[in-house]
């Protein structure tokens, strides 16, 4: 395996937003009344996977979603199942390398179309994921066609054509108000699937529906029955199902598979599910998941117009933003199962207009039911993960757990390896940077060797005055020292400030007032300089004494002396660096201080 792969990533391609069917409780409203782009399904999915690898980012996992896929004519839909063989084929040693096991082509489907694609699904092995309704009469009454259509016989038989499919398949429902009306019927449905059809049930999820603005856009919020639980009716319809399949051979499923949406195995509790789940569709276009396609404030770019990188970052960024513009619930920081849940689902939240998981009491029955998985966190460290978890997502709007800290400061910048001796013998240019051999000043034939002025250990201020002679030594290789064709583009950069205070800047800091900077390109200063034992030395007299009127009776200037190079790399690493920057937060240029004496100024 030579490919190095810096992150593995979901993938769910959304070929089509087209649906065939218009069911009542959909949270894509409209949407899904658009026809697909056939001429790019094939040309999107090729070219964000070739840019993907390219940039180190390896699916894991490649899916096809919709929309509904199945709409797409059979050949191109056989030919996105290609593709997802090849990849797995191609990169299934680097898959499993990375943690994770290489999967068949997968496909979530409404069924409705299964006898049109058994056979291609059959040849590429596709695990089949069908959503129905159950019970099945509410499959009639709700999971209709786009012109309000049955579609519950051609399902029935299609459902018998998935029990008999050799190779990996489950169904799932979406659940509603009107299913507590029906817990019997539910539970019925499920063992006439599982024992008469023969449709292997141990594999079957429950989700719940959710309250929608576009599904409310679409269908006027008229049917009350399509409408979400709320969380203690959620928990009824749990503990029912979980009371009619006790001590049945479909217990252990109920156990471990049914409710596995709610548990911290799927992306609703992931801390931010924008570090892994993205969903790609035929325009480029980059959402976070079926549900985020649906909304502008879940899409982190296009592939065709943005960078990669720019569009993964954007992931965990924007799932980070729209939790910040929530208000989260006082219970949440008190949960001893906050570290499980992580407080749910970002978009149902937003969506929903809630301050919790919309299936919080759920979540918190799950745990109890299996103490050995799930185990509670005790108070204080409930407390410690509340407050990472605020200061992970910045939420203002909150009252904290915890007293606000007036002076927060890492103790990692107490490391040795984050102090700033160490950052400069670990990085080459600071060496250059920091160095006490770069320039030395001869000051009426005394020679000064320069150091950094935030690495000094003594203070001292020289005398200098119109008749001095002050010579500057720059090291010969000074000027090529980050930076191409020997530094031609760079200069000599000296900076004059007196020791008289102004105040400015967003910090209000006190700081020394500049007089003035000075800058000599390369080929200048070698044209004007004497060579000195490997240095160019230069009178810088003239320039001093230039600016003498500036200069006042007993304040002290202070001289620095760096190189463009080398002060605009400084300025990258405070950027880069937050150690750096809390540690070379004044000048760190060699320097020199002078107090400037007139030839009578002592007479």
């Amino acid at each position: 395996m030579s490919e190095t792969f810096k992150k593995a990533i979901h993938l769910l391609y959304a070929p089509t937003d087209f649906c065939n069917m218009g069911c009542h409780y959909c949270y894509l409203g409209k949407l899904t009344e658009a026809p697909a782009d056939t001429g790019k399904v094939l040309a999107t999915l090729d070219y964000a996977l070739e840019r993907l690898l390219g940039t180190g980012y390896l699916p894991f996992n490649l899916s096809f979603h919709g929309g509904e896929a199945t709409t797409l004519p059979p050949r191109l839909l056989a030919a996105l199942f290609e593709r997802s063989a090849r990849h797995y084929a191609a990169y299934g040693p680097h898959i499993a390398a990375m943690g994770f096991k290489p999967n068949p082509p997968h496909i979530k489907t409404n069924l409705l179309n299964l006898p049109k694609h058994y056979d291609t699904f059959v040849k590429y092995q596709v695990s089949i994921s069908g959503s129905v309704d159950l019970p099945l009469s509410l499959h009639e009454q709700y999971r209709r066609d786009k012109h309000n259509r049955s579609t519950l016989a051609r399902i029935k038989d299609n459902l018998r054509l998935l029990a008999a499919y050799p190779h990996h398949k489950k169904i799932s429902c979406v659940v509603t108000r009107e299913h507590l009306q029906r817990l019997d019927e539910f539970a019925a449905d499920i063992n006439y699937l599982h024992g008469e059809l023969g449709l292997d049930m141990s594999r079957f999820n429950v989700m719940f529906g959710f309250d929608s603005p576009l599904n409310a856009a679409k269908f006027g919020g008229a049917d009350t029955g399509t409408a979400m639980l709320s969380g203690a009716e959620q928990v009824l319809f749990y503990q029912s199902i979980k009371q009619a399949f006790s001590g049945t051979a479909l217990e252990e499923a109920f156990r471990s598979e049914w409710f596995k949406e709610f548990t911290p195995d799927y992306c609703c509790s992931a801390v931010n599910c924008g570090n892994k789940f993205f969903l790609l569709q035929a325009d480029g276009d980059v959402y976070s998941c079926p549900r985020g396609q649906s909304s502008p404030a879940y899409r982190y770019g296009n592939v065709f117009a943005d960078d990669i990188e720019t569009i993964i970052g954007n992931g965990w960024k924007t799932i980070e933003r729209n939790e910040n513009r929530m208000v989260l619930h006082g219970d949440c920081q008190r949960c001893e199962y906050l570290h499980y849940c992580n407080v749910g689902c970002t978009f149902v939240r937003g969506e929903a207009g809630l301050a919790k998981s919309y299936t919080c009491l759920l979540q918190q029955a799950i745990y109890r039911d299996n103490p050995e998985r799930y185990r509670p966190l005790p108070a204080e460290r409930v407390e410690r993960h509340a407050k990472q978890l605020l200061l992970r997502n910045n939420i203002a709007q909150l009252t904290q757990p915890h007293p606000s800290r007036q002076a927060p400061m890492t103790p990692e910048l107490f490391d040795p390896a984050n102090r700033l001796a160490a950052l400069i013998e670990n990085d080459p240019l600071l060496r250059e940077l920091y160095s006490d051999t770069l320039f030395f000043l001869r000051v009426d034939g005394v020679r000064h060797a320069l150091r950094s002025g935030i690495l000094k250990n003594e203070h001292h201020i020289e005398p200098f005055g119109p008749a001095s002679e002050i010579l500057l030594g720059v090291r010969e290789d000074a000027l090529g020292i980050g930076c191409q064709d020997e530094g031609v583009d760079n200069y000599l950069h000296l900076m004059l400030l007196r020791d008289t205070l102004v105040v400015y800047g967003d910090e209000r800091r006190a700081k020394q007032e500049h007089l003035f900077d000075y800058s000599l390109y390369r080929n200048t200063l070698v044209a004007s300089a004497k060579r000195e034992d490997g240095y160019y030395v230069l009178d810088i007299a003239g320039i001093l004494r230039a600016h003498a009127t500036h200069y006042r009776e007993g304040v002290a200037n202070n001289l620095f002396f760096t190189t463009k190079a080398l002060r605009e790399y400084h300025y990258a690493k405070h950027r880069k660096n937050a150690f750096y920057h809390l540690q070379a937060i004044n000048l760190p240029f060699q320097n020199i201080e002078f107090l400037w004496q007139e030839e009578n100024s002592h007479e």
